[in-house]
């Protein structure tokens, strides 16, 4: 009789598994509406112009979103210890080199604080990396975070860099954090479609 009353390890464990599945879910809903999920996906608010400037230079515009995650947080006035500025944190010095390759003849060190300007320039300068190094993301990421020469001295002629040959601790942060920013994005872009919270701006 009391064999009867008590439920079987099988049940237990099919119950202990259903709640799990129905907290995991719970914590999706909560992270996706809560006030936390509004920081990792403020990028909607410049969704537009990195989609335009992704799909100009072909560049999943999920990754740019995690360069820009990692860099700035999404705040167009940043300010780095460097002196790098804006959502993706370039130095006016590198800006400077680089505006009249896009047509910027009039360009001031202050045009680094406008969103478009400063995202069209960080990700054109993405693109000459990636032709310096192609299909190497690691590469791509060390260059934009420490530069070129020290990059190619660092991959020493091999065909892809590894992170362990990065010497910079703060670049090797920076690359790991994209990464990792980039594969969070990926996660959460998919857990949106599934609920059905997917925008189009």
């Amino acid at each position: 009789m009391d064999s009867l009353r008590r439920s079987s390890p099988t049940a237990r464990t099919s119950h202990r598994v259903l709640w799990i599945i129905l907290a995991v879910a719970a914590a999706v809903v909560i992270l996706i509406y809560s006030g936390t999920a509004w920081v990792w996906f403020r990028p909607v608010l410049h969704k537009p112009l990195i989609n335009k400037y992704a799909a100009e230079y072909k560049f999943d515009p999920l990754w740019v979103m995690a360069i820009i995650k990692v860099e700035s947080g999404f705040e167009p006035g940043a300010l780095s210890h460097r002196g790098a500025v804006g959502l993706m944190q370039l130095l006016p010095s590198t800006a400077k080199d680089i505006a009249p390759e896009i047509g910027l003849t009039s360009f001031q060190d202050d045009d680094l604080k406008n969103p478009e300007i400063n995202l069209h320039l960080g990700v054109y300068y993405l693109s000459k990396l990636s032709r310096l190094f192609p299909d190497d993301d690691v590469a791509i990421l060390a260059a934009y975070n420490a530069g070129p020469g020290i990059t190619q001295e660092w991959r020493k002629g091999k065909p892809a860099l590894d992170l362990e040959d990065i010497d910079y601790p703060e670049t090797q942060r920076f690359v790991r954090h994209v990464e990792q920013t980039y594969n969070f994005l990926k996660m959460a872009q998919g857990w949106k479609r599934l609920f059905g919270i997917e925008h189009g701006n």
